[in-house]
């Protein structure tokens, strides 16, 4: 790469008031920029540092001038030198931009021939789930092979088969990286796999291919003949791209939880099922779709800061709408016949996106026709910044109030490759710290990082950004993966997964947890105007370990207030993967999995809130042994939750009065929409008293509220304090037993 000549007297030092240090704003000529037709307009001021020209002695007549001109450029440029763009002088401690990218991160261009359009194609289809037809499947030695038995003759008029149980558990995690330009390409995204498009806004990458990326119902001849089923189709993501396909039928995503869909233009309808196939997400967020949403089967879904131009339909317990502008469906309570419940919530309190990587904007002067050379190029950190009011509202491609980082001051983390798990768990821990104490961010790369110690987090707005679900392995010792200090405001923690480990007996500490913000104790009200984040967090308990003895005792804990959660999930794992040589303990579930029964996977709770003013965007939280969510905070929002009660536990779940949502009794004011709570009792007869608890106060409101017996024995005989229907033997399976609001003076189902 060409190296970067800094130029003489064109230079202004000022403070860096956020970090704390002295920065370097270096020059640019902005009208120069703006005159170019090819630069994108919107980046002319927000992301180039204004030119500061030094003062000539030699000229004493343009003195005034001089002095008057730099006055208005300064004037000018204070908003944006007060938005701390970190371009900084090179520093002893600076990592490489480019950093040299691991084997797990992929970084592609566009095709411009048909060769390089197979060739690309090629290497996408290394990481989609692997396709079976009916030939293959009806093949008598491979159902053999697999324990399959009986007629599956429903399938056979159906076209395709997908076999997962391979990479539902994988190790394998994979970041697919898109220069800009025109993508003519299919992809089905498969397991731990995520696709990044590098330019500045969603259309820089344009996917044009008949089905462009998509994800259709899989698990087609294990599950549901011939409709197959999406209840297991996790971990799998999409940012920054805009798709056009050239088929019919639109963008399918057919997906469940922790397969989010982010800053997206959709150009055409976006499918979120496939026929008849049984879902459960899910969350669209920063898009646009020209076309219409069809939620088809899903049994709920969030969308946050989306604008619809042809509206939305389908759908089966719960919609819940946050900042969307357009065509947004209107206000439903479910109980006017078939159909969802619609929650609206047009002015949110607050908004924060997620950050993301793009190349630097000097490589981005690009054509349909012409790519960014791979050989030379810079990344940048994107972080944007929190909003307010009406910019809380609608999708966000364009806006100015974007922080630069530049990738020197961001650590690509990488995991060790040290066969000793106990050396490379130190090491993990080691090279990732001393980032962050450097202050640095970190960019995680996909990889599993064991874990010696927690990574603790001690600077304001600090970014740990994970990609295609950089998976994070407690320490042993029951200390979180990931700490963030007390009175650190501005953190942002994000597309990470947290798993627990097997806890040792020695040294442990005495509340485990996955992810910790704040100290138990220590009074931290944050800053409302700089809150943390956590955005597409998700955490297991169980599921890839062999060993069933994976716990923690919670899986998140928010001591700290001030702090937004952007589509967190939170399960301990109700199936896992199956030893060599084990077979299916409950195979009329799945041959493919072992189901968790009581006494694996321990953990007690998903989520414990001790800070005030806490704001989650899509929550679900599943299958803990005691009660889902404790929320002690004051004045918490919560658009969507959705949650399952474990499967395994016996009638001590009801005796102790486990819920699945419990309000502390310091509890003053807490605002909830679209609150789904199912029951699920696989091996005990289990009643539940009630799904919901909270302090009678004017100040809790809750909206659309609702439980659901899924399958097998057991039940929920009430929805909110004892209050609401529960299920009869003329209304049981799969029937929504609604309350409009916490009163339950209007209800469904009774």
């Amino acid at each position: 790469m060409a190296s970067y000549t800094k130029p003489p007297q064109e230079q202004l030092w000022t403070k860096d008031t956020a970090q704390g240090s002295d920065s370097l704003i270096l020059s640019s000529n902005p009208l120069a920029i703006a005159n170019d037709k090819s630069f994108p307009s919107n980046h002319v001021t927000s992301r180039t540092p204004l030119e500061i020209r030094s003062i000539s002695r030699k000229r004493p007549r343009h003195y005034i001038k001089t002095i008057l001109c730099f006055l208005v450029v300064a004037v000018v440029a204070a908003p944006w030198i007060k938005m701390t763009l970190r371009v900084t002088s090179k520093r002893a401690d600076d990592e490489p931009n480019p950093p040299a990218l691991p084997s797990t991160m992929v970084l592609l261009r566009p095709p411009s021939n048909e060769r390089e359009i197979q060739s690309v194609q090629a290497v996408l289809a290394e990481y989609s789930d692997p396709i079976l037809y009916w030939n293959e499947f009806s093949n008598s030695s491979f159902k053999a092979a697999h324990g399959f038995d009986g007629d599956e003759s429903a399938n056979e008029n159906h076209p395709l088969y997908t076999y997962t149980s391979s990479n539902h558990f994988s190790s394998k995690r994979t970041a697919l990286l898109f220069t800009p330009g025109i993508y003519p390409i299919d992809i089905e995204i498969g397991y731990y796999t995520s696709l990044y498009g590098l330019g500045p806004h969603p259309n820089a990458v344009l996917f044009t291919g008949d089905k462009g990326p998509h994800v259709p119902a899989l698990d087609k001849f294990t599950d549901r003949p011939p409709f197959g089923s999406g209840l297991n189709t996790f971990w799998r993501s999409m940012e920054n791209i805009a798709t056009r396909p050239s088929g019919k039928g639109g963008m399918t995503w057919a997906v469940s939880q922790a397969a989010p869909l982010r800053r997206m233009h959709i150009h055409g309808d976006l499918n979120l099922f496939d026929a008849g196939a049984w879902l459960s997400g899910g969350m669209g967020a920063n898009m646009v779709v020209d076309g219409e949403v069809n939620f088809g089967g899903q049994q709920q879904w969030i969308m946050r800061n989306v604008h619809l131009k042809k509206g939305a339909v389908g759908g089966a317990w719960s919609l819940v709408f946050v900042g969307c502008e357009g065509n947004v469906p209107e206000e439903r309570t479910g109980m006017e016949g078939s159909g969802p419940s619609v929650s609206l919530e047009e002015n949110p309190r607050v908004r924060m996106e997620k950050p993301f990587i793009v190349l630097k904007d000097r490589q981005l002067q690009y054509s349909q026709t012409e790519s960014v050379a791979l050989d030379d190029y810079e990344l940048e950190l994107r972080v944007p910044k929190v909003s307010f009011g009406k910019d809380a509202v609608g999708p966000q491609f364009y806006e100015s109030d974007e922080e630069v980082r530049n990738f020197r001051r961001v650590n690509l983390g990488v995991p060790s490759t040290s066969l000793d798990p106990t050396i490379a768990a130190i090491e993990n821990h080691s090279i990732l710290q001393k980032a962050l104490d450097q202050g640095k961010d970190l960019v995680l790369s996909p990889g599993i990082y064991s874990l010696s110690s927690s990574l603790e987090v001690k600077y304001p707005n600090q970014v740990i950004l994970g990609l295609a679900f950089a998976t994070l392995i407690a320490p042993s010792n029951g200390m979180p993966c990931i700490h963030v200090h007390s009175k650190v405001p501005g953190v942002r923690i994000a597309g990470v997964m947290l798993e627990a480990s097997v806890l040792s007996s020695e040294g442990r500490e005495r509340h485990s947890s996955l992810l910790q913000w704040g100290e138990d104790g220590v009074l931290d009200g944050g800053d409302e105007d700089n809150p943390g984040l956590l955005s597409d967090v998700f955490a297991r308990v169980g599921g890839s370990s062999l060993d069933r003895s994976v716990s923690t005792d919670v899986m998140v804990v928010l001591h700290s207030e001030n702090v937004i959660g952007d589509n967190v999930w939170l399960w301990r794992a109700d199936h896992v993967a199956l030893r060599p040589g084990e077979e299916a303990n409950f195979p009329r579930i799945s041959p493919l999995y072992r189901q968790t029964v009581l006494g694996e996977c321990q953990v007690k709770n998903g989520l414990i809130v001790n800070g005030a003013n806490v704001t989650i965007f899509g929550l679900a939280v599943e299958h803990t042994t005691e009660d889902q969510i404790i929320w002690n905070g004051d004045n918490g929002v919560v658009y969507f939750y959705q949650s399952e009660l474990p499967y395994d536990v016996d009638r001590s779940f009801a005796a102790e009065k486990y819920v699945g949502l419990r309000l502390g009794s310091s509890v003053r004011r807490h605002t909830a929409y679209g609150i789904g709570i199912y029951s699920n009792f696989r091996d005990h007869d289990v009643t539940v008293e009630t799904a919901v608890v909270h302090p009678e106060t004017y100040g809790v409101d809750m909206k659309n509220i609702f439980t659901v017996k899924l399958d097998n024995m057991g039940k929920i005989e009430s929805v909110v304090n004892g209050r609401g229907p529960g299920p009869t033997p003329d209304l049981g399976r799969g029937v929504p037993l609604r309350c409009v609001n916490s009163s339950c003076l209007c209800t469904s189902g009774s």
